[in-house]
């Protein structure tokens, strides 16, 4: 009996975690299409956490100067995922790599928290050292 009630936490932790997982990768892809788009005004109003300690300002003048970077092509989500729950409040890491003309290969991660109104996009961090976005994500 013990190990029926070990396999069957295990397998719903794996679909508790499968099932957030999903809906922050719908998120992140929403934020990938605007911003290849350029809707910076929809990507802080819609995906952005502005309550997480990023102010608009600061969203707006990162999302430009991402754009500024040119078009990103060859973007891929890189293997694995971190997702975690604290009192009732959910945060995923997903990471992706893209290349653009001017720095060629960058690495990108993204944490999104769902503080119980859906995937928002907490923090994202860009940077052709995969060093830098590491760190900048490790609190998370």
């Amino acid at each position: 009996m013990k190990h029926l009630l070990i396999l069957f936490i295990g397998i719903g932790t794996l679909a508790l975690t499968s099932c957030s997982t999903g809906a922050a990768e719908k998120v992140a892809d929403e934020f990938h299409q605007k911003l290849d788009a350029g809707e910076t005004d929809y990507i802080i109003t819609n995906l952005a956490d502005t309550d997480g300690g990023v102010s608009e300002q600061e969203w707006e003048d990162f999302i430009n100067l991402v754009i500024s970077w040119g078009p990103q092509t060859e973007r891929s989500k890189t293997i694995g995922f971190s997702s975690k729950i604290n009192n009732g409040v959910s945060t995923v890491k997903l990471s992706y790599t893209f290349n653009v003309e001017q720095f060629g290969l960058v690495h990108e991660r993204l944490v999104l928290i769902d503080r119980g109104q859906g995937f928002k996009i907490l923090i994202a961090i860009m940077n052709s050292e995969e060093s830098v976005v590491e760190q900048g994500t490790s609190e998370f």
